[in-house]
Protein backbone atom coordinates (compact mmCIF):
# COMPACT_ATOMS: atom_id res chain seq x y z
CA UNK A 1 0.00 0.00 0.00
CA UNK A 2 2.89 2.02 0.77
CA UNK A 3 4.32 1.53 -2.90
CA UNK A 4 0.72 2.42 -4.07
CA UNK A 5 0.92 6.33 -2.21
CA UNK A 6 4.52 6.48 -3.03
CA UNK A 7 3.69 6.31 -6.42
CA UNK A 8 0.60 8.17 -7.00
CA UNK A 9 0.68 11.70 -7.53
CA UNK A 10 -0.02 14.05 -4.73
CA UNK A 11 -2.43 15.94 -6.90
CA UNK A 12 -4.27 12.66 -7.94
CA UNK A 13 -4.49 12.54 -4.35
CA UNK A 14 -5.84 15.47 -3.95
CA UNK A 15 -8.26 15.20 -6.50
CA UNK A 16 -9.63 12.40 -5.87
CA UNK A 17 -10.44 13.75 -2.21
CA UNK A 18 -12.05 16.80 -3.60
CA UNK A 19 -14.14 14.84 -6.13
CA UNK A 20 -14.97 12.40 -3.06
CA UNK A 21 -16.04 15.29 -0.71
CA UNK A 22 -18.03 16.65 -3.77
CA UNK A 23 -19.76 13.61 -4.02
CA UNK A 24 -21.05 13.04 -0.68
CA UNK A 25 -22.38 16.96 -0.32
CA UNK A 26 -24.11 16.03 -3.67
CA UNK A 27 -25.73 12.68 -1.82
CA UNK A 28 -26.66 14.92 0.69
CA UNK A 29 -28.46 17.96 -1.34
CA UNK A 30 -30.33 14.84 -3.10
CA UNK A 31 -31.50 12.95 -0.78
CA UNK A 32 -31.47 14.89 2.81
CA UNK A 33 -31.67 18.48 1.69
CA UNK A 34 -34.26 18.45 -1.57
CA UNK A 35 -37.20 16.61 -0.08
CA UNK A 36 -36.92 18.63 2.79
CA UNK A 37 -36.95 22.18 0.20
CA UNK A 38 -40.33 20.61 -1.80
CA UNK A 39 -41.95 19.84 1.28
CA UNK A 40 -41.03 23.39 1.80
CA UNK A 41 -42.13 24.95 -1.00
CA UNK A 42 -45.38 22.92 -1.46
CA UNK A 43 -46.30 24.46 2.10
CA UNK A 44 -45.53 27.81 1.41
CA UNK A 45 -47.90 27.57 -1.82
CA UNK A 46 -50.93 25.66 0.57
CA UNK A 47 -50.74 28.65 3.00
CA UNK A 48 -50.60 31.26 -0.01
CA UNK A 49 -53.56 29.16 -1.43
CA UNK A 50 -55.46 29.45 2.20
CA UNK A 51 -54.43 32.85 2.74
CA UNK A 52 -56.55 33.91 -0.38
CA UNK A 53 -59.77 31.42 0.13
CA UNK A 54 -59.55 33.11 3.69
CA UNK A 55 -59.60 36.70 2.56
CA UNK A 56 -62.14 35.97 -0.21
CA UNK A 57 -64.41 33.96 2.13
CA UNK A 58 -66.98 36.81 1.22
CA UNK A 59 -67.25 35.45 -2.15
CA UNK A 60 -68.05 31.76 -0.57
CA UNK A 61 -70.98 32.51 1.47
CA UNK A 62 -72.88 34.53 -1.19
CA UNK A 63 -71.51 31.05 -3.23
CA UNK A 64 -73.19 29.05 -0.56
CA UNK A 65 -76.71 30.77 -0.37
CA UNK A 66 -76.92 30.79 -4.20
CA UNK A 67 -76.27 26.70 -4.39
CA UNK A 68 -79.24 26.52 -1.20
CA UNK A 69 -81.28 28.83 -3.29
CA UNK A 70 -80.67 26.25 -6.23
CA UNK A 71 -81.42 23.10 -4.26
CA UNK A 72 -84.62 24.68 -2.85
CA UNK A 73 -85.55 25.34 -6.63
CA UNK A 74 -84.92 21.72 -7.89
CA UNK A 75 -87.04 20.72 -4.61
CA UNK A 76 -89.79 22.08 -5.87
CA UNK A 77 -89.45 21.38 -9.31
CA UNK A 78 -89.12 17.94 -8.04
CA UNK A 79 -92.12 17.97 -5.33
CA UNK A 80 -94.13 21.39 -6.24
CA UNK A 81 -95.97 22.52 -2.83
CA UNK A 82 -96.31 19.26 -1.45
CA UNK A 83 -92.58 18.55 -0.36
CA UNK A 84 -93.20 18.91 3.06
CA UNK A 85 -96.85 17.46 3.37
CA UNK A 86 -97.14 14.14 5.94
CA UNK A 87 -98.35 11.47 3.79
CA UNK A 88 -101.82 11.42 5.24
CA UNK A 89 -102.26 15.34 3.76
CA UNK A 90 -100.39 14.58 0.52
CA UNK A 91 -103.46 12.93 -0.86
CA UNK A 92 -106.01 15.22 -0.25
CA UNK A 93 -103.49 18.31 -1.29
CA UNK A 94 -103.15 16.62 -4.60
CA UNK A 95 -107.19 16.13 -5.49
CA UNK A 96 -107.87 19.96 -3.82
CA UNK A 97 -105.22 21.03 -6.32
CA UNK A 98 -106.38 18.87 -9.32
CA UNK A 99 -110.21 20.24 -8.73
CA UNK A 100 -108.53 24.07 -8.46
CA UNK A 101 -106.33 23.32 -11.85
CA UNK A 102 -109.13 22.11 -13.59
CA UNK A 103 -111.84 24.65 -12.87
CA UNK A 104 -108.66 27.23 -14.13
CA UNK A 105 -108.17 25.32 -17.28
CA UNK A 106 -112.09 24.82 -18.30
CA UNK A 107 -111.60 21.28 -17.41
CA UNK A 108 -114.14 19.13 -15.90
CA UNK A 109 -113.00 16.65 -13.43
CA UNK A 110 -115.36 13.61 -13.54
CA UNK A 111 -113.82 11.35 -10.75
CA UNK A 112 -110.62 10.61 -8.94
CA UNK A 113 -109.77 7.40 -7.41
CA UNK A 114 -106.72 7.50 -5.14
CA UNK A 115 -104.51 4.58 -5.05
CA UNK A 116 -101.79 3.60 -3.59
CA UNK A 117 -98.91 2.04 -5.64
CA UNK A 118 -96.44 -0.33 -5.83
CA UNK A 119 -92.41 0.69 -4.49
CA UNK A 120 -89.70 1.60 -6.55
CA UNK A 121 -86.26 1.74 -5.02
CA UNK A 122 -86.63 4.54 -2.05
CA UNK A 123 -89.56 6.21 -3.57
CA UNK A 124 -93.60 5.12 -2.77
CA UNK A 125 -96.20 5.30 -5.54
CA UNK A 126 -99.43 7.41 -4.99
CA UNK A 127 -101.72 6.13 -7.94
CA UNK A 128 -104.49 8.86 -8.88
CA UNK A 129 -106.85 7.15 -11.43
CA UNK A 130 -108.78 10.18 -13.43
CA UNK A 131 -111.41 10.47 -15.66
CA UNK A 132 -111.48 14.13 -17.56
CA UNK A 133 -113.78 15.60 -20.19
CA UNK A 134 -112.21 18.52 -21.91
CA UNK A 135 -111.10 19.71 -25.56
CA UNK A 136 -107.66 18.92 -26.23
CA UNK A 137 -106.42 22.51 -26.20
CA UNK A 138 -107.60 22.87 -22.41
CA UNK A 139 -106.46 19.12 -21.96
CA UNK A 140 -103.01 19.97 -22.74
CA UNK A 141 -102.89 23.60 -21.08
CA UNK A 142 -104.42 20.84 -18.54
CA UNK A 143 -101.49 18.73 -18.12
CA UNK A 144 -98.87 21.88 -18.14
CA UNK A 145 -100.55 23.40 -14.92
CA UNK A 146 -100.20 20.33 -13.01
CA UNK A 147 -96.57 19.73 -14.10
CA UNK A 148 -95.91 23.63 -13.13
CA UNK A 149 -98.24 23.23 -10.23
CA UNK A 150 -97.88 19.47 -8.42
CA UNK A 151 -94.30 18.74 -9.43
CA UNK A 152 -93.10 15.67 -10.85
CA UNK A 153 -95.98 13.43 -11.39
CA UNK A 154 -96.10 10.85 -14.12
CA UNK A 155 -98.83 9.74 -16.16
CA UNK A 156 -98.32 6.16 -16.43
CA UNK A 157 -101.19 5.40 -18.56
CA UNK A 158 -104.15 6.89 -20.60
CA UNK A 159 -107.14 6.52 -22.77
CA UNK A 160 -108.47 9.34 -24.77
CA UNK A 161 -112.21 9.11 -27.04
CA UNK A 162 -113.92 11.29 -28.68
CA UNK A 163 -117.37 12.17 -26.53
CA UNK A 164 -119.42 12.45 -29.49
CA UNK A 165 -119.35 10.92 -33.06
CA UNK A 166 -119.54 13.88 -34.68
CA UNK A 167 -116.53 15.54 -36.30
CA UNK A 168 -115.73 18.87 -34.83
CA UNK A 169 -112.98 21.06 -34.80
CA UNK A 170 -111.75 20.90 -31.33
CA UNK A 171 -114.30 17.96 -30.17
CA UNK A 172 -115.15 17.14 -26.70
CA UNK A 173 -112.82 14.32 -25.22
CA UNK A 174 -113.06 11.61 -22.54
CA UNK A 175 -109.98 11.01 -21.04
CA UNK A 176 -109.20 8.25 -18.50
CA UNK A 177 -105.85 8.49 -17.30
CA UNK A 178 -103.94 7.21 -13.74
CA UNK A 179 -101.30 10.10 -12.45
CA UNK A 180 -98.32 9.06 -10.90
CA UNK A 181 -96.76 11.12 -7.72
CA UNK A 182 -93.44 9.56 -6.28
CA UNK A 183 -92.50 10.32 -2.31
CA UNK A 184 -89.19 9.84 -1.15
CA UNK A 185 -89.84 7.03 1.85
CA UNK A 186 -87.53 6.66 4.74
CA UNK A 187 -86.09 3.49 6.18
CA UNK A 188 -86.77 3.25 10.00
Amino acid sequence: MNDFLNDVNPRMIALSMILIVGLLITLQLMYLLWPEYRKYQTLTENYQLLQKVSNSSHGLEQELLKTEQQVEELSYQLHGDMAGLPEKQMEAFIIGHLQRISWDAGVELASVIPGKGRRVEIFQEALFDLQVNAAYQDFFKWLQDINSELGFIVVKKFDIQSAVSAIEEDPQLKITLTLVSYRMVKDD
